[in-house]
């Protein structure tokens, strides 16, 4: 059975190589159908639907796109059309979201010129693109996104910071793991934090928290 499927699936891609479009369509959608599963292969496809219009359905590929992998580059375009999916919706805290994810994996991200003149979209990514990094995870952490802020910070710390704001940023990771339970990390990004600021201090509501209050005071103390 196997050999049978595998001689007409031989067939039909020699029939595909002729030069018509039709036959070229059916030649990319055999290559998609038996090649193994790549996020490539799935943002090609995700990109395709979403050029006709497909909207729901390229999402979801999209999504497949990203979980199956791609490099900085496709990540950041799926993210992109993402985006514009939610805005065009009127999804715009799940297009705010999308656009941040891009810019988190290629900062130097542009949209092209009939993206950017887009009234709804367009819009939202300038100002996202003008905004730093570190902002953008200070937002995503008063939203309670604390997973995605934690990526926010990281990221920003990647990029670069300040003293003040890498203190800052290291504070608030502290947080997110002190708050997941995860002592020794968060001890760790308060360590980080106090050698970036040594004078760094909690403020009151952060300092009377049941849960990182007393590990920030015991780092502070070099205990």
């Amino acid at each position: 059975m196997r050999a049978g499927v595998l001689i007409a699936v031989g067939a039909l891609v020699a029939l595909a190589g002729c030069s018509t479009q039709p036959m070229r369509d059916l030649r990319d959608q055999l290559r998609e159908l038996f090649q193994p599963a790549n996020g490539s292969s799935a943002l090609r496809l995700g990109l395709r639907q979403y050029d006709s219009g497909q909207y729901a359905d390229a999402a979801r590929t999209l999504q497949t796109a990203l979980e199956l992998g791609l490099n900085d580059s496709d990540s950041a375009n799926a993210h992109k059309h993402l985006a514009f999916i939610n805005c065009a919706a009127q999804r715009e805290r799940a297009c705010r979201e999308e656009f941040r994810r891009a810019l988190r994996a290629d900062p130097q991200l542009e949209l092209l010129p009939a993206e950017a003149g887009h009234p709804v979209w367009g819009p939202v990514f300038a100002s996202l693109k003008a905004a730093s990094p570190f902002k953008n995870a200070l937002q995503q952490y008063e939203a309670g996104d604390y997973d995605e802020s934690a990526k926010s910070f990281e990221g920003a710390l990647r990029q670069g910071l300040g003293d003040k704001e890498r203190a800052s940023a290291h504070k608030h990771l502290a947080f997110i793991h002190c708050a997941a339970q995860r002592e020794r990390e968060c001890r760790d990004e308060f360590r980080k934090a106090l050698a970036a600021d040594p004078a760094l201090e909690l403020e009151p509501a952060e300092a009377g928290h049941p849960v990182w209050g007393p590990v920030f005071r015991a780092v502070k103390a070099g205990r």
